[in-house]
């Protein structure tokens, strides 16, 4: 029960933050592409993420690795990938640290967050 109700949360949170990426970079010219992109990688990381905790247990291991793909997506894109691209070329120092904030919540904050649930 507790890993639906955290489940729950994240199906809501976690696709926020992609849109808030999203929304942030629009107004230098992020295409609906990099929206539906992060919202992809999102649900690829909760759908596995859950399948391995709840209904595959046994196959954990390989749901944690697919799961993982979609994390790894997010953290590419805000770090490498066409979000980093846009916020670099907008030569806007705020609109650039606005993104370095994200990527870091991405990459710190999701990689302990599993780790801290009781």
């Amino acid at each position: 029960c507790a890993q639906f109700q955290r489940y729950i949360d994240w199906i809501l949170t976690v696709p926020l933050m992609c849109v808030e990426f999203y929304l942030i970079l629009r107004a230098v010219g992020a295409k609906q592409i990099l929206l539906w992109k992060m919202i992809g990688y999102s649900l690829i990381m909760l759908i596995f993420g859950y399948l391995g905790e709840t209904v595959f247990r046994s196959q954990s291991v390989l749901f944690g690795v697919l799961s993982t793909v979609g994390y790894v997506g997010i953290v590419y894109e805000a770090w490498f990938g066409s979000a980093k691209e846009l916020a670099v070329n907008s030569n806007d120092p705020k609109l650039l640290g606005a993104i370095k904030a994200l990527g870091w919540f991405v990459l710190a904050g999701w990689a302990i967050y599993p780790s801290l649930r009781a």
